[in-house]
């Protein structure tokens, strides 16, 4: 390509060869412009007008404080149905807007597509994203939009991180759901419907497998701010189990400094700098489990760049199957084995609760349950039960969604 080109037609050229080649799949969060401007060492207008090519080509569809996902290639004209006032429910989802995580943000966009693909024949729902930046700033925006929501679904990691605004969103009697990845502990204080995945299972199901492979040497690329996470206390639960609390090489992770990075960056740094140090400790471990799939990237690199055969030397899990190890290994499939969290099920779930909620005030609370699912790729030797290929499942799920909205608009 010539050097004359200008930036934003390369930037545009490469996203939409990228995204016909399939490194991108319909419904793919693609990453924020300001990481992508570190990446691609460009201006936030320079970005701006490199995807507003590829959404009037079809290529992205913007997504009002959600961000920009990946289309199904085709051009069409957004026709939404007449609004019957009357029966028009707008359903506010309130998530941070610092969430750097593709996790909390594909949990946004499944709620969007939920409620947009709603088939109530009595009444006609609309998605209302309230991006906000702490719970005093939910709250404002709670007032100010209590006259108009008729119900709330607040998505987030913890629940005692959103306890204050889901308690001011009851004072105000709007019927709310919490969306996210809570603890069991905290189930017997929940004041309002609930629907959570299961995380504490997940983790002690990756203890477990470690130790039905005989491991003794467990490593855990972790950092110490999320020490409430119930994928944490699930791992660490099954190893106290097998008696092996003193070999798990947290305590020589304490002492690794906070890097300095972004927060999108930031786990991938430290899965790489903990996994340095694992593997010079006396006693090197044969099996490391990370907190998320960032981490688990930066372990494989270092891995990968220590000549560490995997899964034959070390075994290697991720947490979440988020979107960024499949964009990180764009050129080939995802070699990482992780824990899958059923970020579709979550949203409909709730949007359900919330739906029986608004219909029946008097209901008792429900709290709603979901699984987490292993997945072995090439990082394990574990082989999956459901004998699926996960990766075409999703694919297949995501085009069907992508279908059912196109329908519904046009």
């Amino acid at each position: 390509m010539s050097s004359n080109t200008p930036k934003y037609i390369s930037i545009s050229n490469d996203f939409r060869k990228k995204i016909k080649s399939e490194c991108y799949l319909p419904g793919d969060l693609l990453p924020d412009y300001r990481t992508l401007g570190k990446q691609l060492n460009c201006s936030l207008p320079t970005l701006q007008k490199a995807f507003d090519i590829l959404e009037r080509e079809g290529h992205v569809r913007k997504i009002q404080g959600s961000g920009v996902y990946v289309d199904n290639g085709s051009v069409q004209e957004e026709i939404h149905p007449p609004i019957d006032v009357k029966n028009l429910t707008i359903i506010g989802i309130a998530a941070g807007a610092t969430i750097e995580s593709h996790s909390g943000k594909l949990i946004e966009h499944c709620l969007v597509n939920t409620i947009l693909m709603s088939n109530d024949e009595k009444r006609q729902y609309e998605p209302l994203c309230i991006s906000y930046i702490n719970p005093i700033d939910l709250k404002a925006k709670l007032s100010f939009y209590r006259n108009v929501i008729g119900g709330l679904i607040i998505n987030g990691a913890n629940y005692n991180a959103r306890a204050d605004s889901v308690q001011y969103a009851l004072k105000q009697n709007i019927p709310t759901v919490f969306a996210g990845l809570q603890i069991p502990s905290q189930l017997e204080k929940m004041p309002v419907d609930t629907v959570y995945v299961d995380e504490f299972q997940g983790g002690y199901d990756v203890g477990r497998y470690f130790i039905g492979k005989g491991h003794t040497e467990i490593g855990f690329v972790r950092d110490y701010s999320h020490n409430e996470w119930g994928r944490i206390e699930g791992f660490t639960a099954a190893l106290k189990e097998s008696g092996l609390k003193a070999v798990t090489p947290i305590g020589v992770l304490k002492d690794l400094d906070r890097l300095e990075s972004k927060p999108y960056f930031f786990n991938q740094k430290l899965g790489a700098a903990c996994v340095k140090k694992l593997m010079k400790c006396k006693k090197r471990p044969t099996a490391i489990m990370c907190l998320n799939d960032l981490g688990a990237i930066g372990a494989f690199e270092e891995l990968t760049r220590m000549k560490v055969s995997m899964p034959d030397e070390v075994e290697l899990f991720g947490f979440a199957d988020d979107v960024e190890s499949r964009l990180f290994f764009s050129n080939r499939t995802n070699p990482i084995s992780t824990v899958a969290l059923p970020k579709k099920t979550l949203a409909e779930e709730a949007f359900k609760l919330l739906v029986q909620r608004i219909n029946n005030p008097g209901l008792p609370i429900q709290i709603v349950t979901l699984p987490t699912t292993i997945i072995h790729r090439e990082t394990t030797q574990g082989e999956n039960k459901s004998g699926k290929n996960f990766l075409s499942d999703r694919k297949n799920d995501i085009e069907i969604i992508n279908k059912q909205i196109m329908e519904i608009l046009t």
